[in-house]
């Protein structure tokens, strides 16, 4: 069973650091910069982890069929925390996610794992459905004990009330969803809401931003974030579903860069940097920026199988046969002859934040004076 970490007494953190919501701008930006120069470094191991903790997840999204695979073994504690204790020297930014993290009681013991074994961890962050509120206040608040230097929570929303409970098979969602935003930002925390664009709901984007500020009035276009569906076999098991309209697609993007307006805070800065750029990739089908992909991040399965990305379905090597080391399966010539293949762009290529992100943070300062891709016409 579990521990309860919510009776935890809080680490040692530096003042400025205890709650993300209280740390401001010039903070924000450091830790921006930072991770960009750590993106430029060539270490034996990624700067950057994708971690899928389970497969479980209790709703049933039509564009996403990991909640019908059968429960895998999973690593547990003990085992994650050796994982990060490895790759101390180059790792500092982290995305837990699953399946849905918080089914799993032991999902904040990890995450305070990663805490306490990552020296440099600059932002661990995690998305959830939200349903069930009074859940994840408490396993946020067993993870701030662990004084992170910066925690952000992104609440997966699919449009409006009726359409998120249509793409997600479930009727009460929305609300639960609405009511754990306003449970976290009470707290102080970074929450967003983030919005996966596909055929099913690319038309109801305004009206899912309307709905949700109904219920929270002064939220504004920057809480909600943006990205478009990708298929994927190993991670979101919904190969064929293909892409929305890129028509439509180019519409929304331009709609969403004049609503947004200029980035006043680094995360939306990220945003707009990836926003414009869509544009590009429905051109190409590949990374507008060159991809880091096993340079500096990778993503590992529940099990301890690791992968380039959560879209190539490509595994380097199951974690477990190298000793829960990740500079040991790193150094592998099967993890140096991939990284060749993604340098070639002999993948499939995608445009999806997990990857997008540390790739261009990899090419500041370049990202931000490129004018490539900004009016996201066809």
């Amino acid at each position: 069973m579990a521990t309860d970490l919510t009776q935890r007494p809080p680490r040692a953190a530096p003042a400025e650091a205890t709650m993300v919501g209280n740390r401001g701008k010039i903070i924000g930006l450091n830790d921006l910069m930072f991770v960009s120069k750590t993106a430029m470094h060539r270490g034996n191991g990624p700067f950057k982890l994708t971690i899928a903790l389970t497969w479980v997840c209790d709703q049933q999204c039509k564009h996403c069929s990991i909640w019908s695979r059968p429960r895998s073994p999973e690593l547990n504690p003990g085992q994650w925390r050796q994982v990060f204790r490895s790759a101390r020297r180059t790792l500092n930014w982290l995305d837990l996610t699953g399946g849905e993290v918080t089914t799993r009681p032991d999902f904040a013991e990890i995450a305070l794992a990663a805490i306490e074994e990552l020296p440099n961890l600059a932002m661990l962050h995690f998305p959830t459905n939200g349903r069930r509120p009074t859940r994840l206040e408490s396993v946020v608040k067993a993870i701030m004990t662990g004084g992170p230097r910066r925690l952000v929570v992104s609440l997966s929303l699919d449009g409006p009330p009726d359409v998120h409970a249509e793409v997600r098979g479930d009727e009460r969602g929305f609300e639960q969803t609405v009511e754990s935003f306003q449970r976290l930002r009470k707290l102080g925390i970074e929450t967003y809401f983030g919005l996966t664009v596909s055929s099913l709901n690319i038309q109801y984007v305004d009206a899912a931003y309307d709905a949700l500020q109904e219920r929270i009035p002064n939220l504004s276009w920057s809480d909600l974030h943006v990205n478009i569906l990708h298929e994927s076999a190993h991670y979101f098991g919904n190969t064929g579903i293909g892409r929305p309209d890129s028509q439509k697609v180019h519409a929304l993007i331009r709609s969403l860069i004049h609503k947004r307006g200029l980035p006043t805070h680094p995360t939306h800065l990220m945003e707009r940097l990836y926003l414009r750029r869509v544009g590009d990739y429905l051109k190409s089908g590949r990374s507008p920026v060159p991809c880091t992909s096993l340079r500096g991040n990778a993503f590992i399965d529940p099990t301890g199988q690791v992968y380039p990305c959560h879209i190539w379905d490509e595994p380097i090597g199951d974690l477990n046969n190298y000793n829960l080391s990740l500079p040991l399966l790193w150094s592998s010539h099967r993890r140096i002859e991939l990284r060749d293949r993604v340098k070639a762009e002999k993948c499939p290529g995608c445009w999806t934040p997990c990857e997008a992100y540390p790739s261009i943070m990899n090419s500041l300062p370049s990202s931000l004076w490129s004018t490539s891709g900004a009016d996201t016409s066809p």
